[in-house]
């Protein structure tokens, strides 16, 4: 069976079949003829298989069609669907099964697979074996084939029957892919024929779309072309559909055209209504399926060709694509030579009529024949309906219409524009043309009165220019928008508008010549008087003049020089003329070679033609004058440089002057920066212009932060405040005010100044600056401030025990018992005793004060004066019940000092400590050498474990007649200058008193003294007049 197969299979393929389903017709009915049920099936483009032979009985075939509504015949399915057809075109291999079911079930849609039994009945439960079609390594569809008897043994055969089917089919494929491509060819051969015949672009459109509508067997076509611009397309010839459209463009992204253009790939379209680029007028008009092709000629898509069908959806096959493909490519080249062609013989044209027009408005002079002339020809140019010419009025900066070839002339011409008003305004304030195919929808279009609201028009309108001056512009309009201007005939207008404006300009200067003429003739005599005139003004002003004025050509050489200008120099003026400036014996070899640079770059307009600057010139007698210079170059009537002339000023008196002034400037400057003072400057309306150092010091402020600033700012924290009135007043009368004020500092803190403040006044008594000096008496009002307060604080002092003495006198005088006599002596010698010591303490801290008790500096052993004073206080510490210790650095170094002084110190110091610490207390008395800031220092402290000092009371505990709560607890003695005088006598040593102490009773306070060490030879200052040395910060 199988030789009998693949022998007629071999014959068949023999046979010139000219179609694939005669092979595939011719192969089933061998299979049946040799009782084998067999069926092809051909992949499609879209990768489905289609069986396009079944071996079924037609009986069986119509009960399948009943049962499940389909055909068996063109039945298509999805291969990856079914496993052993995947697996035959995967594989490329035969595959068998002997589970038909699977097989049909697969193939089956989901809504007939319950059926499925029930079809099996009819088909009967047969062995399968599929078997791929190989055609040039790639498949092309499958052959099924069953049978009861049918074996894994039978693939091979199968396989090789596949294999002869497939070269068959690849035999009817080639013949037909040759038949194609000579019909194509025969096409495009038809087409070039036809189109090649004609040269004009009408024709060809034509003959283009009917043949290409009669082979593709379309019902209508369009030809598409793409403007220069390439945005906008326009449809010239169009067969089967509306005429109106032709004067329909279609703009860039509206239409299919534009696809074609920018893809350069045809576009079939089944449902061209359905398509989101579809023209709405086009679908109206019953456009159904829609081929389209661009027209390619070269490297350039001159547009597109759209077939159309009018009666029915996806009519248009791939075969009808590579058709109309063949048509397109021929058509291209013939379109582009037709426009190539009609552009050339229109601009020939163009040409030829730009030449005559041009001759005919050139030959006249007479301007309003001119302008009537322009107007005409532009009509007649363009094919146009009507033109106008507005021109520009320079003084009244209007756009009047001089000529309006249309029935609505005189509206028109009574209308005046502003410059940028409506269209033609916009043409001339920008001086670019404006094509409008539809000016009722620009918003800069105005309505003339006196014409129609709404008449369809098409405007093009473009600027008379001559020389980079615009005199007005040309309108050109057509009536209705069927025949609208393209940019070709925009060029055009252009070229007759640059002529047109050179007619105009020559008219109106013909005009203006003739005008001149009969004016010249009036005006040169009294001119001729004016100038003499004019000379002998300008050579009486010249030679009066109190500068000097030179007058040089274009080598520098002297063509004019005036009287002042040869007194400046001492040279005569006919020494002078002839010679070259540098010549004159009047500049230095540097200033004659600077000044000769500038002449010859100023000539050359390498400078500006004006210039001001100094220069110094050497007289004869050899004096130097400072002069001013002021040169101007001065042209012809072209432009060109001739020469320069100089004004030359001698400003040396105005020069001694100010470095006069800079220099009493310079020493009122110096004054100003160091005078002790501070001095502020302001106007008339007491902003203030200037502040020296000294008041930057004072106040804290920077010039910069106060300059332009009313100086009230300084009274009040929170901002500006008014003057003082008394202030305001002196300042009216024009008189000095003094007084004093309360400053704020930037950092807030505040001072005291007496202010003086003198006005400067102008020639009239008006006020031009106020001077104020400030002087800082903070200082001597604090000391005031002291000295009142010493004087309160040593009253009351000294009141309270001379009132006891008083009272215990009188209280003497009036008892006779000897043991309250006694009482009362006693009270009284305490409170001669307190008064004396505080009478002692007054003059030991006044002495201090005024430097009456100068320093007599020794070296003092610090250690040995703390152990002579704790020898010393032994037993009265012990009376008190108080242990005295003693912790010192044995190597301690001797300072310079006074010894009297600093024993004092410490004794007040161990007198508070004993004083201030119950029985049962400790006092300690210790010494050390420290080092601090890279300097030495002896530290003596008295340390007890007392009362201690409240936090509180630390800030005044040195404060002059200060005594603190402790001293009213505990009754101790004392007058509360004793710390005072420590203090006082601590700095004239250089040094100072730190005190420490938590405030809680037990713990007690330190004192600790320190005292810069000096060498013992004297290094250190030690005079009472020496300054104190300043400490560091603890």
């Amino acid at each position: 069976i199988w030789v009998s197969a693949l022998r007629a299979t071999a014959e068949v393929a023999r046979k010139a079949a000219s179609h694939e389903q005669d092979v595939i017709r011719a192969v089933t009915e061998e299979l049946r003829r040799l009782r084998l049920r067999g069926s092809v099936a051909l992949l499609t483009p879209n990768g489905q298989l289609e069986v396009h032979t079944p071996s079924l009985s037609q009986s069986l075939m119509s009960t399948l069609r009943r049962l499940t509504g389909l055909e068996v015949a063109g039945y298509r399915f999805d291969p990856q669907a079914v496993d052993i057809y995947r697996a035959a075109l995967e594989t490329g291999e035969a595959q068998f099964t002997a589970d038909r079911a699977q097989v049909v079930g697969q193939m089956l849609p989901p809504n007939l697979r319950p059926m499925l039994s029930r079809l099996m009945r009819l088909l009967g439960q047969d062995n399968v074996i599929i078997a791929p079609l190989i055609l040039e390594d790639e498949p092309i569809g499958t052959i099924n084939v069953t049978a009861r008897w049918l074996s894994p043994d039978d693939l091979p055969h199968v396989a090789a029957l596949a294999d002869h089917i497939a070269i068959a089919l690849g035999h009817v494929r080639s013949r037909q892919r040759l038949e194609q491509a000579l019909a194509l060819q025969h096409l495009r051969n038809q087409v070039a024929e036809v189109v090649s015949s004609a040269l004009e672009l009408p024709v060809v459109l034509e003959r283009v779309i009917h043949i290409a509508t009669e082979v593709i067997g379309a019902e209508a076509g369009a030809i598409g072309l793409i403007d220069p611009g390439g945005q906008v397309a326009t449809y010239p010839y169009i067969y089967g559909l509306p005429d109106e459209f032709r004067q329909q463009p279609a703009l860039r992204g509206h239409g299919l055209i534009w696809p074609l253009v920018e893809e350069r790939k045809p576009i079939l379209i089944p449902r061209y209504a359905d398509h989101p680029m579809a023209l709405p007028n086009w679908v109206r008009a019953g456009v159904k399926a829609f081929l389209g092709v661009p027209l390619i000629a070269g490297n350039d898509a001159i547009g597109g060709m759209g077939l159309f069908s009018l009666s029915r959806e996806a009519s248009f096959t791939q075969e009808h694509v590579e058709q109309a493909q063949a048509i397109a490519s021929m058509a291209a080249i013939a379109l582009q030579n037709a426009r190539l062609y009609s552009q050339a013989r229109r601009r020939a044209e163009e040409s030829l009529s730009l030449m005559q027009t041009a001759r005919a408005i050139s030959s006249l002079l007479d301007t309003d024949t001119v302008l009537q002339e322009i107007a005409r020809q532009a009509n007649d140019l363009l094919h146009a309906d009507g033109s106008r010419i507005h021109l520009l009025d320079y003084e009244t900066g209007e756009l009047r219409c001089v000529v309006a070839l249309e029935p609505n002339a005189e509206a028109i011409k009574a209308f005046r524009l502003k410059v940028g008003q409506g269209l033609t305004g916009h043409v001339v304030e920008h001086g670019e043309p404006l094509l409008i195919n539809d000016p009722a929808s620009d918003p800069r279009g105005i309505q003339v009165p006196g014409t129609p609201d709404s008449e369809p028009e098409c405007l093009a309108i473009v600027p008379l220019s001559i020389r980079q001056r615009t005199l007005g512009a040309m309108t050109v309009r057509r009536l209705g928008t069927d025949r609208p201007f393209t940019a070709e005939e925009m060029d055009l207008l252009k070229a007759y508008a640059a002529q047109a404006a050179v007619s105009i300009e020559n008219a109106h200067l013909y005009g203006q010549i003739q005008a001149q003429a009969q004016r010249l003739e009036v005006q040169v005599a009294e001119r001729t008087r004016e100038l003499s005139l004019s000379e002998a003004r300008y050579r009486s002003l010249v030679e009066t003049a109190q500068a000097g004025i030179l007058q040089l050509d274009q080598e520098g050489t002297i063509l004019y020089a005036n009287q002042q200008f040869s007194e400046m120099l001492g040279l005569p003026s006919d020494e002078l003329l002839g010679k070259h400036f540098a010549d004159i014996g009047a500049l230095s070899m540097q200033d004659a070679a600077e000044t000769l640079s500038r002449f010859r770059e100023r000539i050359s307009r390498q400078l500006e033609p004006r210039d001001v600057y100094e220069l110094n010139l050497k007289t004869q007698d050899g004096r130097t004058l400072h002069t001013l210079v002021g040169i101007s170059l001065f042209t012809d009537e072209a432009g060109a440089p001739q020469g320069m002339t100089a004004l030359i000023t001698d400003i040396s008196d105005r020069i001694a002057l100010e470095n006069a002034l800079r220099a009493e400037r310079d020493r009122l400057d110096a004054l100003l920066t160091h005078v002790g003072d501070a001095v502020m400057v302001t106007d008339a309306g007491a902003s203030i212009q200037f502040v020296n150092p000294a008041w930057e010091r004072l106040n804290g402020y920077t010039a910069d932060e106060v300059l332009g600033r009313l100086p009230w700012f300084l009274h009040n924290e929170g901002g500006e405040i008014s003057p003082p009135e008394e202030m305001i007043e002196a300042f009216r009368r024009g008189e000095i005010w003094k007084g004093e004020v309360v400053n704020r500092r930037k950092d807030g803190s505040t001072y005291e100044a007496a202010v003086t403040i003198t006005p400067v006044l102008g020639p009239e008594g008006e006020p031009l600056n106020y001077v104020a000096v400030l002087h800082d008496i903070s200082a001597l009002k604090e000391i005031d401030r002291l000295k009142t307060q010493f004087v309160s604080d040593v009253s009351h002092e000294l009141r309270t025990p001379l009132t006891n003495i008083r009272l215990y006198l009188d209280l003497l005088a009036r008892v006779n018992d000897r043991e309250r006599i006694n009482r009362y002596l006693e009270t009284l010698s305490r409170e001669s005793d307190r008064l004396a010591n505080l009478i002692d303490d007054l003059l030991s801290l006044s002495r201090l004060d005024v430097g009456a008790s100068p320093l007599e500096p020794a070296p003092v052993d610090v250690n040995r004066i703390l152990q002579s004073l704790i020898k010393d206080r032994a037993s009265l510490a012990a009376n008190k019940g108080l242990q005295l210790h003693l912790e010192i650095q044995p190597d301690l170094p001797k300072l310079i000092g006074d010894e009297r002084l600093l024993g004092q110190v410490f004794t007040n110091l161990l007198t508070n400590a004993m004083n201030y610490t119950p029985r049962g207390g400790e006092i300690t008395l210790r010494s050390r050498l420290q080092t601090e800031a890279d300097e030495r220092w002896i530290i003596a402290e008295v340390e007890d474990t007392g009362l201690g000092i409240p936090q509180q009371e630390q800030a005044d505990i040195f404060k002059r007649f200060f005594r603190g709560e402790a001293s009213h607890r505990t009754g101790a003695p004392g007058t509360g200058l004793g710390l005072a005088i420590c203090q006082e006598i601590t700095a004239r040593h250089g040094g100072r008193i730190e005190l420490h102490s938590e405030g809680i009773p037990g713990k007690g306070s330190c004192f600790s003294v320190w005292l810069p060490l000096t060498s013992a030879n004297g290094d250190a200052e030690t005079s009472a007049d020496a300054p104190l040395k300043k400490l560091p910060k603890r």
